[in-house]
């Protein structure tokens, strides 16, 4: 492997104004260095999305989150009483009350002259596994805080039961550990949903000359654990953490994910090594 890959994933509008931006280090061969733009946009997009690794799909997820979301958007939680439940087979009701649910937000906010919220939502079903029922139907979502549009009015709309709406916090990978806990249940089937319109990450063409072999190794071992050295490379962010992989080709594959400055809140930051055999 000759050359060294820099993919920048820049949740927001550019690397000067993004709230949050990861980047994958890893080797690469010649033929993909002389690759077309096209392709290497394609491997961009599959670092983060590939269906078939469900930790790709979840780091997509919270990129998506970053993109489109702020501290001042709301976690939803909504959960049915028994009066409402559907039978645990009906996953067809289930989705209808939700889109019955978004569609109520929507009339509350042309009555009210309120502007129309993004959101991401994840309903999870109740399965029968070995003839019991596992889980209860529920939906964990983001949505946006519109003006005019409260936590209280989102949690009376709901109408069929439990409801939680509170503030989504930023702050040392809570909106990672959000995405994750929503999809935390892997006996249950969960389908994730989304509004129109949402911003993808932006990828930029790969930068595969910046970091040389040394370079990048010395950067995975010994200053795995060293901020400054890491906001040198990016300056304007400030490091939230380094994760560093071994593939069972045994190429070494590192992630920085990096916050911008004037975005951070709190006190400390959290790295750390992970080496370990995929």
């Amino acid at each position: 492997m000759k050359y060294i890959r820099e993919q920048k994933h820049i949740c927001g509008y550019n690397y000067d104004s993004a709230k949050y931006m990861e980047v994958d280090l890893y080797p690469i061969s010649d033929k993909q260095h002389r690759a077309s733009y096209k392709a290497k946009r394609n491997e961009a997009s599959s670092l983060a999305q590939q269906n078939y690794n469900d930790k790709r799909a979840k780091r997509y997820h919270v990129q998506l989150v970053n993109t489109n979301f702020t501290q001042n958007d709301y976690s939803l939680t909504l959960t049915y009483d028994e009066e409402h439940l559907p039978e645990c087979t009906d996953i067809a009701q289930v989705d209808r009350d939700y889109s019955n649910y978004i569609k109520k937000v929507y009339r509350w906010c042309d009555k009210h002259e309120v502007k129309r919220p993004k959101w991401i939502a994840v309903a999870e079903y109740t399965t029968i596994e070995d003839g019991e029922h596992v889980g209860r139907h529920h939906f964990h979502g983001i949505i946006e805080h519109t003006e005019g549009l409260t936590r209280e009015v989102l949690e009376d709309l709901w109408g069929k039961g439990f409801t939680r709406c509170e503030r989504l916090d930023f702050d040392h990978g809570s909106v990672e550990s959000l995405v994750r806990y929503i999809s935390k249940n892997k006996r249950c089937k969960r389908r994730w949903r989304q509004s129109r319109g949402l911003r993808k990450p932006v990828t930029p063409k790969p930068n595969d000359t910046k970091w040389s072999r040394k370079k990048f190794e010395d950067a995975s071992k010994l200053y795995i654990d060293d901020a400054v050295f890491w906001e040198r490379q990016y300056p304007g962010y400030t490091l939230n953490r380094v994760e560093t992989t071994v593939t069972d080709t045994g190429h070494r594959h590192t992630l920085i994910i990096l916050r911008r400055l004037d975005a951070v809140h709190g006190e400390g930051r959290r790295k750390r090594e992970t080496v370990r055999k995929l």
